[in-house]
């Protein structure tokens, strides 16, 4: 996975469940860093439980996101809710157009050996005791992610027109890419734009290769392949608790809808 995780942390498993390490205090200022909240992810494998034909019908909601994330020095990205983008800093921004349902990974918070608090994503059953649940975006859709360096100056993060104005005011330097969330086909693919640096004419392409996309959402010839797009962080810990929400999502799918 390369957009927006740098590395799949090492996990422990023990039977069917998976260990994630948190903060030492959940909501503690100490851990001001810590993120809570929206993180969109690179799409992640669900088992379907319904026909291709039946998929709109088990996504009853939809959205449009904007996320945005700060590199930091190790690499790692924090999504938190600043918008404003400074000089000599690296940025993600993330739009997120989704269909989705939500499911819920169990958690429940034990401590190790060493005394450090612990995730458990558990299996639901009378004999475990859930302290947690994480949300979980299920769907299919469409993302935007621009890569940005702030060259000068300070830049509105919020809005792909002030990106392209500050990209044609040399502002700022990136890439942007358009993705499909569980959505392909023959009519698709030719509609996806390539790669390319920011400016005002490849953030209006996109724009335009989006609506033409979303269009195509209800063709009885698009592929529609649900997927986990994205968690809503509620336990903190920030790319530790996400990489382990990340592993344990690989190694046991979500049955949906269940």
């Amino acid at each position: 996975m390369r957009k927006f995780l740098i590395l799949i942390a090492i996990v422990t498993l023990s039977g069917c469940a998976m260990q994630i390490p948190l903060p030492g205090s959940l909501g503690d200022p100490s851990n001001a860093n810590d993120y809570y909240g929206y993180r969109p992810l690179d799409p992640l494998p669900v088992e379907l439980t319904v026909p291709n034909e039946q998929v709109l019908a088990v996504l009853p909601d939809e959205t449009i996101r904007i996320a945005v994330g700060t590199f930091s020095m190790d690499g790692g990205i924090t999504y938190g809710p600043a918008i404003v983008g400074v000089e000599g800093n690296n940025y993600v921004v993330v739009l997120d157009y989704i269909k989705y349902g939500t499911d819920s990974l169990p958690v429940q918070i034990v401590k190790d050996n060493q005394g450090n608090r612990i995730a458990k994503l558990v299996e639901v059953n009378n004999d475990v005791q859930i302290d947690a649940v994480v949300p979980v975006y299920i769907g299919i859709g469409l993302r935007l992610t621009a890569n940005i360096r702030v060259n000068k100056g300070k830049i509105n993060l919020g809005s792909l027109f002030a990106l392209g104005a500050a990209a044609k005011a040399e502002k700022l330097s990136g890439t942007m890419v358009i993705q499909t969330l569980g959505i392909s086909g023959p009519e698709i693919s030719g509609l996806i734009p390539m790669p390319g640096e920011i400016s005002e004419s490849t953030i209006q392409n996109a724009i335009l290769s989006l609506a033409s996309i979303k269009a195509k959402i209800y063709d009885s010839k698009t592929e529609k392949s649900p997927r986990v797009v994205a968690v809503y962080n509620n336990l903190g810990g920030n790319i530790e608790t996400i990489n382990g929400f990340i592993s344990s999502l690989l190694v046991y799918p979500i049955e949906f809808p269940k």
